[in-house]
């Protein structure tokens, strides 16, 4: 920031300092100083360097809002949060500022505070004028001087707050060695970090606030994800109301349904079925605390009760901000007629969320399914094939033929049953992976030439033309993909694969991030992915800490291992590279490069000569 806005701000008061608060001094010593005749003296201190993400761009965009807001965040916010954990503010930099505390956990814990507090109050503002905090944490020697304090122990934490992400807290290895036991916080590691002008590596920890589950979450985000701009809505897994287990796969077959069917509404933004898996006993969470954790407005209930031909499905359509319940209606059907019911629901529900379908979207799944004796098999397939387990994708298979065999005219049947042959070919639940991929891509040609084909066929496709580096047909596929399936996890994160071996990572990074946010809870691979992209983009720093997420998602995950080594490789970390390396060998002795790149379907050759290069540095055999 220039000296002139720098003296601005300070016009404006943001620098004042605050009242006094009882400070417990460690203990001093006097030292001699490089400064001749200045006596000055050093101690150990916590130290909090904090500033703001892109200030120059909020400035320049509206300078006056900008310089509002962030006193307002000072006074409100962090200053009352300071001196609440016993700081003392040392100085500010116009967006920044440096804080001193007496204790190492009090600083983590006002800096958790700070970051939870502005994820609430950026809620409702447009992302391109939200104030974000990037903060940095570290315990060492400083050198005082009157109020003031600096040295190396002040720098590192400056350092620290630099390689944070926006909203995201850094630390130093002697704060997490102080504090790992004594804060109800997670800790993700993101190893040795070379900092400018730091003469030694430091090694980082970044702060993840407890209380996100154990589930995959994505690393930018804090507890509470921002609702989207668009009506945002999730489907819990419905309750099978019949007393008898065998029918749960009616509650689930019909929600799934609706699920795929609001898939394709453009005007949505739809959480992935696979997000709310554990939300299935609805006793453990309320409505509105399932739509706050996944950051949507919406959440729609229900319950599916059979008694002989007859079902009976209540629901509830809760508006989470308002905290009430917009929507309920209950239906009793035939059980013939439940197709019949899910287009009734799926049109209430857009409704109910005033949605305006684009001119010819096709968003009811079934629309080509006029034979109900596909009704029960569809259900079940549905069922089975969301298991994502070998034995249930097998017997998926079996429905889908019968659905397919009851109506061929039907694009639904061989769109699934694609699916659960690519699914064998790439899971390894298969004898050989190209007998595999042959069958996905003859039920993939015959769903996209028939009457109303949902995507799902594109996206396995899309897909098979990748494995044979036909990389143009793969992306335009891909494309076709996401267009008829705009919220879909699946279609979004396949195009970022495309994406990423065309020899586009920042587009990729863009596009998984869109995949993670309409799942939060994703397969491992998908930060896999993110690694890789970050790689390629020369973000190692990044790629380094997504590599080792998804390895604690997915310990055994040998690519992510491929993609950590290639990261600590390049980023001049060969050390850690090198013991990687090491990891990849003792699990896979029969590891060769050669046969690792005949894997990679770059487009480039140049891109691929330099992850394998990375590799072969790391000790990994040719």
């Amino acid at each position: 920031m220039s000296t002139q806005l720098a003296d601005r701000v300070g016009v404006l008061d943001f620098g004042r300092a605050l009242p006094q608060c009882l400070i417990v001094q460690p203990q001093r010593r006097l030292i001699c100083s490089e400064r001749i005749g200045a006596p000055m003296e050093r101690k150990l201190a916590a130290i909090l360097f904090a500033d703001v993400v892109g200030f120059s761009r909020l400035v320049g965009r509206n300078e006056t809002k900008t310089l509002a807001d962030l006193k307002a965040h000072r006074d409100n916010l962090i200053d009352p949060q300071i001196a609440e954990h016993g700081g003392r503010l040392v100085k500010t930099t116009g967006d920044g500022v440096l804080v001193e505390f007496p204790s190492v956990v009090a600083a983590v814990e006002c800096a958790v505070a700070i970051q939870r507090a502005m994820v609430d109050r950026n809620r409702n503002v447009p992302p391109n004028e939200r104030i974000e905090f990037r903060i940095g944490i570290n315990l060492g020697e400083v050198v005082v001087e009157g109020d003031d304090i600096f040295g190396e122990g002040v720098n590192i934490a400056s350092r620290l707050e630099g390689i944070a992400e926006p909203g995201m807290i850094c630390v130093s290895g002697a704060v997490f060695r102080e504090v790992k036991s004594r804060v109800d916080f997670h800790f993700e590691d993101l190893g040795a970090q070379t900092l400018k002008n730091i003469t030694e590596a430091v090694h980082a920890y970044r702060v993840v606030p407890a209380g996100s589950g154990p589930e995959p979450r994505a690393i930018w985000t804090d507890e509470v994800l921002p609702t989207p701009k668009k009506p945002s809505i999730a489907i819990l897994p419905f309750a099978n109301l019949s007393g008898e287990p065998e029918q749960d796969y009616l509650a689930d077959g019909l929600r799934l349904g609706i699920q795929a069917a609001l898939i394709h509404a453009s005007g949505l933004f739809l959480i992935g079925a696979g997000t709310v898996k554990r939300y299935r006993d609805a006793n453990l969470m309320t409505a509105d605390q399932a739509g706050c954790e996944m950051g949507v407005r919406y959440v729609l209930q229900g319950a599916v009760q059979r008694s002989g031909q007859r079902i009976r499905v209540t629901l509830e359509l809760t508006d989470v901000v308002a905290r009430q319940i917009v929507w309920a209606e209950r239906f009793d059907r035939l059980l013939d007629d439940a197709f019949i019911v899910q287009d009734e629901i799926t049109a209430e529900v857009l409704k109910s969320l005033d949605i305006k379908l684009a001119s010819g979207e096709k968003w009811l799944l079934h629309s080509t399914i006029t034979n109900l004796e596909a009704l029960d098999p569809f259900y079940r397939g549905l069922s089975y094939f969301y298991a994502g387990t070998r034995e249930g994708n097998a017997a998926a298979r079996d429905m889908f033929e019968a659905v397919t065999s009851l109506q061929p005219d039907s694009p639904v049947g061989p769109a699934y049953l694609c699916f659960t042959y690519w699914a064998d070919a790439f899971r390894g639940w298969t004898r050989t992976k190209e007998e595999s991929l042959a069958q996905a891509t003859l039920w993939a040609e015959r769903a996209i030439k028939l009457k109303g084909s949902n995507g799902l066929a594109h996206i396995v496709l899309a897909s098979v033309h990748l494995q044979n580096r036909h990389h143009d047909e793969a992306l335009a596929t891909c494309y076709k993909a996401v267009e008829l399936r705009p919220n879909c996890p699946t279609a979004n994160s396949y195009l970022a694969n495309v994406l990423f071996y065309c020899g586009r990572p920042a587009e990729a990074i863009a596009k998984i991030h869109e995949a993670i946010r309409i799942t939060p809870v994703f397969p491992p691979w998908y930060m896999t992915l993110l690694a890789a992209a970050y790689r390629d983009n020369g973000q190692f720093g990044k790629s380094i800490s997504a590599a080792e997420h998804s390895l604690r998602l997915s310990p055994d995950d040998r690519d992510a291992r491929l993609v950590l080594c290639s990261g600590y490789s390049l980023a001049g970390q060969h050390q850690q590279a090198r013991k990687v390396a090491q990891q990849i060998v003792a699990m896979e002795p029969q590891f060769s490069l050669a046969h690792y790149a005949e894997t990679q379907p770059y487009k480039g050759a140049e891109a691929l000569a330099l992850l394998v290069d990375s590799l072969k540095a790391a000790g990994l055999p040719q």
